[in-house]
């Protein structure tokens, strides 16, 4: 962390940003950053591609963000969190591509074949969350956690590991769990904020995904999906996905869930698994990444259709490889 740490030290305008519809654990990050550089004397600015996950807008009050409008402010440091990769910035990434200033990463996913050169790194697969590692860092620089950051820091804890439950969950994510707890966090207030305030057409967009589950290898694969306008007929909204993986994982056969949705027009995949399937693999294989046990793909310029044919191929391909 050391070549890390001395970029933030010789900085003094530093722009944080993150991932696309940037979720808890992305915004965590960059807010736990946040706070503890301008503890250092620097002037950070959190630029996000686009907006983020609705879910998380209630960590805007303590530390507000800002959106791409086209073009990029004055810094000397950019650091980038939860993603390893400028494509994940969408626009923004190609402005970042050609600027001037050092990159830093802040992410535990593994490392993309796209990936920039980066002047420093923290980074660490075994983290539980980039969240956690955000924390790590910060008592690295030798910062006080602000009291600010605390619930930033938690939720990105908390919506990576799926409330410690995930294989993830390990002894260092407990530990730095509890100490957030032990500084402050309200952990009844951050769940509901989280977890209960959908909108009222949530269970029915959950309702509609359910009903086209397909099971296939003798129950090991759990393949759900729900189109816009499967949505539009039933009522239904869904931001979030969240629910309908676990419910569908709770399935005694199941390894692998796997839930196409649209967005913005285009086929959106998102891959969970138990315990021995890749599934980064599979969705690494469909254009997209991400972690051994949680992944997820855009599969962009395909029908709602084409691109379920794909997903389920792709699916019956890895459990009879037995990746």
């Amino acid at each position: 962390m050391k070549s890390a740490a001395d970029l933030c030290s010789q900085a003094s305008q530093v722009v944080i940003s993150g991932h696309l519809r940037a979720d808890g654990d992305c915004l965590g990050a960059a807010i736990v950053l946040t706070h503890a550089l301008r503890a250092m004397g620097k002037q950070v600015t959190i630029l996000l591609p686009d907006a983020p996950d609705p879910r998380y807008g209630f960590l805007e009050a303590q530390t507000p963000w800002e959106l791409w409008n086209g073009e990029l402010p004055e810094a000397d440091l950019f650091i980038l969190c939860d993603c390893n990769t400028l494509s994940r910035l969408g626009e923004m990434g190609e402005a970042v591509k050609n600027a001037e200033f050092p990159l830093l990463l802040l992410d535990h996913h593994p490392l993309s074949d796209d990936s920039p050169t980066w002047a420093a790194k923290v980074h660490d697969q075994t983290a539980a969350a980039s969240g956690l590692l955000a924390v790590e860092f910060v008592d690295f620089l030798g910062v006080p956690l602000a009291k600010e950051s605390l619930e930033g820091a938690f939720v990105a804890l908390m919506t990576d590991t799926g409330w410690l439950k995930y294989s993830n969950a390990d002894a260092r994510a407990f530990s730095v769990a509890a100490r957030l707890v032990q500084e402050g966090v309200n952990v009844d207030a951050c769940y509901q904020k989280v977890y209960q305030q959908v909108e009222q057409g949530r269970p029915l967009g959950i309702a509609a995904a359910l009903k086209n589950v397909e099971y296939l290898e003798s129950g090991k694969i759990a393949l759900a999906s729900v189109s816009t306008a499967d949505l539009s007929a039933a009522h239904a909204e869904l931001q979030d996905t969240d629910e309908i993986m676990d419910i569908l994982r709770s399935v005694h056969s199941v390894e692998v869930v796997a839930l196409l949705t649209e967005r913005n027009g285009e086929p959106k995949l998102s891959l969970r698994s138990k315990s021995w399937l890749d599934v980064n693999q599979v969705a690494r294989g469909l254009g997209g990444g991400g972690h051994t046990r949680a992944a997820g793909a855009t599969l962009a310029g395909k029908s709602f259709t084409e691109a379920l044919d794909d997903v389920r191929a792709a699916l019956l391909r890895a459990v009879q490889a037995g990746l």
